[in-house]
């Protein structure tokens, strides 16, 4: 059988020494230390094009192995990249963003998830179609299977001129297995010591092999409980107690002081119409009937009766997902080799709320009786407002969502003389369906409400009553959106040895492309339309073409001197075409390298180059939305007054956008210290310029010069540019008419730190083989820059992004029987906001970015494993065994009461605590 990529002797042997590290040393260098002089076959490795020997290049490239991933004690391959130092900042984890439940990112140096290249094969995917905070597209990581991954390789740093776009804080490539002799089954039960989260996961895996053919079919199935807060009494924690004033008072969280709901049941009834009281609250008794153990009652209070919202918040999702890997390759010929495969995956999650609640003012006109939720729409009004939490609704209230996601790639790779030609075509495709459930209908509300407690009208509800099964059901609605992405690639690949040099020979790629990605993200008429009180949002779509064209070189310069072992140059060049509707048009990205090694075992290296960042989908097409705005300031004629200012807003994407622009460049040194030890080091900038942000109000109204369209456009309708209209009001003084808001290329963002590993393998000795490696990220400065006239912050110092991340592990084999402790750190992380603090006379004031500090995050696991001689293999462990939790905001800080009651968006951090698990896997 004609052998291929990752079917060889030497490749097997650069995966072994992966195992022992992260990064793996000198792959080819350790094969060649065997007395065969076999010529060692090349490989691709992820940051070139050209097949090389070894896994270490210009660029730092840090691989995991299925073997690493098994003995880390991490339940997905989400958590295994989010564990990766080169993982900082925030990263979705399934559970931080309502736009996208259930799907996870990694964010690479903390350039931002949607800047982090992730490939699976080598291949571009579809991004999530619907996009995270209502404006970034990323790579959803967390359908990928654990079972059919056969390492993970990951680059660090731009590498636009080898990918093009969306590679500027580095490149994820996920290889999954391409063959595998026999069967294999395997199960693992996993179960948190703190509740909720059970977790069970089954696979089967069978190769089919013949002289001329090889196919891998996986099948995987995950099961997960979610988690609630109620289940997590560090978090929740609910107590009455007195305050310091002797009132009776309600808290939940870690210090007791987070305040329920005031949105249960109460009226207010501005001109009494009604009632005696403008305030209109629920009694002791009212208040249990209507929400048992989640009425709060506090007569101390203004409301009297509140709500515990967060019992019934979910901290985790269930979910069910079933995974389908299918691989096969057949050889045509001894050149020629044709291949396929199909990746599928569905999922079913499901995310807990606390129940719904809202508050809206209602008017009702004085003339007719009749209700609206514009004041406007009548001559003369009585104006109520009613809060409600939609306790009588049945059963729990959630979030489900469906994702079903396909890909399939083909192709054909062979010689043509001494050269290689690999052609393939990829498409990939993504559903995701979301049902917020328990919303409540805004006309049906008006049609059945009623503010008179002696309304005899059997048809109407009046809101401080428990409402009957009939009026749930009239008011009781679905909110759903629909999206789907497409990503489609053609791709050639030409590459092979350029020419004979007196150094050595110098190789080559080419790399022609032509790609097509599109989406269309759309929410239900009603949601749109505003029949949903409290739900809006807006959807879009969109499609672009790329064509790409691009090169490198390998070119040894001098070998074998005095003082130089070699030296080699590394040099790639790609151009972009973008064919849509924004002005990106094309972008030109370069990179140059060296590697120098004054023996043979160590090397020097260095890398410089640019990348780009083409405009995310739905920064460009999303769709029009329209909202009321408003601000304040100063009033133009009367001293000492406030000029509430209220405007209509647009938003909506912007095809007027360009490309973010970036540059980087890394030093590194990776050095075999002895036959058993080496050593990295490497020193690594990024800086992008033109980053798309979406402009606030207090922006545009600063730079009036840029956005003040008055006398270009009669009405924002019109606009098709980010900016406002003035308008005079019935006093004479000009005010915001209306304004058209939207992403813009302003913001500078900028990364730099150092990256280390060091490996080492112990001596043989008679309990058996010890292997020990270490890694860790040091974050010299991480910036962001709003405008070029804005001050430019220190995210390490403001926003809570840790100065230092790590692993280490040890690892013990010894005949049957293997284990691995495992352990993840991450650093201190510093933060700026409002304080409530104590003055020299004992009163509290408040200080806004003050600094809060939050501790470093450590988990601990540990993994046992037993090889039976029936081929069978016995796995058990714990997973974060000191139970470590998030770490938590001072008291002082205005966060520290806000649930989920820790820093959220660093998907370090996990709520999960301590836990167990037990496998077992069988070959065949």
């Amino acid at each position: 059988m004609k052998p291929k990529k990752m079917n060889l002797s030497a490749i097997s042997l650069a995966i072994s020494m992966a195992a022992l590290t992260p990064t793996t040393l000198f792959a080819a260098e350790a094969a060649g230390k065997s007395e065969a002089k076999e010529e060692i076959e090349k490989i691709e490795v992820t940051g070139s094009r050209i097949k090389r020997a070894d896994f270490e290049g210009v660029a730092p490239v840090t691989v995991i192995t299925a073997d690493d991933i098994a003995n880390s004690g991490l339940n997905s391959i989400s958590e295994v990249l989010q564990s990766s130092v080169a993982n900082t900042g925030g990263s979705l984890n399934g559970e931080s963003d309502g736009f996208t439940d259930s799907a996870s990112s990694v964010n690479l140096r903390g350039m931002g998830a949607n800047r982090t290249l992730v490939l699976i094969n080598g291949r571009r995917q579809a991004s999530f179609p619907s996009a995270a905070g209502g404006t970034s597209n990323f790579v959803d990581v967390s359908d990928i299977p654990t079972a059919a991954v056969q390492r993970i390789e990951i680059l660090t740093g731009g590498a636009s001129a080898i990918y093009g776009s969306d590679a500027v804080g580095g490149v994820v490539n996920i290889i999954l297995k391409q063959q595998y002799d026999g069967a294999k089954v395997a199960a693992k039960y996993t179960e948190p010591t703190q509740g909720g989260g059970e977790q069970l996961d089954l696979s089967y895996l069978q190769g089919f092999n013949t002289d001329k053919s090889q196919t891998l079919l996986m099948l995987e199935y995950k099961k997960v409980e979610s988690i609630q807060t109620y289940q997590r009494d560090d978090l929740y924690s609910p107590a009455y107690y007195e305050n310091e004033d002797g009132e009776l008072t309600w808290g939940a969280g870690p210090y007791g002081d987070a305040s329920p709901s005031s949105w249960s049941s109460r009226i207010t009834d501005y001109s009494k119409v009604y009632h005696d009281d403008k305030y209109v609250n629920l009694s002791e008794q009212q208040c249990s009937e209507l929400f048992g153990e989640k009425g709060i009652y506090r007569p101390d209070y203004k409301y009297d009766c509140y709500y515990d919202k967060y019992a019934d918040r979910g901290l985790k999702s269930a979910y069910d997902r079933v995974n389908l890997v299918l691989n096969s390759t057949y050889d045509l010929n001894d050149d020629w080799q044709i291949y396929g495969m199909i990746n599928a995956s569905y999922k079913e999650a499901t995310k807990y709320k606390d129940e719904k609640g809202f508050g809206r003012s209602i008017y009702q006109d004085e003339a007719t009786g009749a209700l609206s939720y514009d004041k406007y729409e009548f001559e003369d009004d009585n104006r109520f407002y009613l809060a409600r939490r939609m306790e009588e609704y049945p059963g729990p209230r959630t979030y489900d969502t469906q994702n079903t996601k396909a890909a399939i790639s083909f192709g054909a790779d062979g010689t043509i003389g001494d050269y290689e030609l690999d052609l393939s075509w990829s498409s990939s495709y993504n559903k995701y369906e979301k049902q917020n459930h328990h919303m409540v209908k805004a006309d049906a509300l008006l049609d059945i409400v009623t503010f008179d407690p002696n309304d005899a009208d059997p048809s109407k509800w009046y809101p401080n009553r428990q409402m009957t099964t009939e009026q749930a059901n009239m008011l009781i609605a679905d909110s759903t959106k629909n999206s789907d992405s497409s990503m489609h690639q053609f791709q050639a690949v030409f590459t092979g040895d350029l020419m004979e040099l007196p150094a050595g020979t110098a190789g080559f790629a080419t790399t022609a492309e032509w790609a097509r990605e599109s989406y269309e993200d759309t929410l239900d008429e009603v949601t749109m339309s505003g029949g949903l009180i409290g739900m809006g949002g807006t959807g879009g779509e969109g499609d672009r073409d790329r064509l790409a064209v691009a090169g490198e070189v390998q070119i040894p310069l001098i070998a074998n001197i005095t003082g130089v072992k070699s030296l080699d140059l590394s040099a790639a060049l790609r151009y972009d075409q973008y064919l849509d509707d924004s002005d990106v048009g094309g972008a030109t990205t370069p990179q140059v390298g060296l590697s120098y090694r004054p023996i043979e075992e160590v090397m020097i290296r260095a890398n410089w180059g640019k990348s780009f960042r083409a405009p995310d989908m739905h920064r460009l097409y999303a769709g029009l939305t329209r909202a009321y705005g408003s601000t304040s300031y100063p009033h133009p004629t009367i001293p000492d007054e406030v000029y509430e200012d209220n405007y209509s807003s647009i938003s909506s994407g912007n095809i007027n956008l360009e490309e973010e622009k970036g540059e980087f460049w890394n030093l590194g040194l990776v050095a075999n210290i002895t036959d058993n030890a080496d050593i990295t080091l490497d020193w690594w900038n990024i800086e992008l310029e033109g980053a798309v942000k979406t402009i606030s109000t207090d922006e545009m109204l600063d730079d009036e010069a840029r956005y003040n369209q008055t006398g270009n456009y009669s009405n924002c309708d019109q606009m098709d540019v980010v900016g406002y209209l003035n308008e005079f009001d019935d006093d004479g003084i000009e005010n915001i008419a209306c304004m058209r808001k939207g992403p813009i290329n302003s913001a500078y963002e900028a990364s730099e730190g150092i990256d280390t590993s060091f490996n080492y393998q112990f001596p043989e000795t008679a309990i058996g083989d010890f292997k020990f490696k270490v890694a860790a990220s040091y974050l010299i400065k991480k910036e962001y820059q709003e405008r070029v006239d804005s001050e430019i912050e220190e995210q390490t110092e403001t926003d809570y992004f840790p100065k230092w991340k790590g692993n280490a592990s040890l690892s013990w084999n010894y005949q049957d029987f293997s284990a691995t402790v495992a352990y993840y750190y991450t650093g201190e992380a510093k933060g700026t906001d409002t304080f409530t603090l104590i003055d020299s006379d004992g009163n509290e004031y408040e200080e806004e970015d003050y600094t809060d500090t939050l501790d470093a995050y450590q988990v601990v696991n540990i993994t046992l494993s037993y090889y039976a001689p029936w081929k069978g293999k016995f796995t058990a462990g714990v997973k974060n065994l000191t139970d470590e939790m998030p770490p938590l905001y001072d008291v002082r800080n205005d966060q520290h009461n806000s649930w989920p009651f820790y820093e959220d968006d660093n998907s370090s951090y996990s709520n999960t605590g301590r836990s167990f698990f037990v496998g077992y896997s069988q070959k065949f």
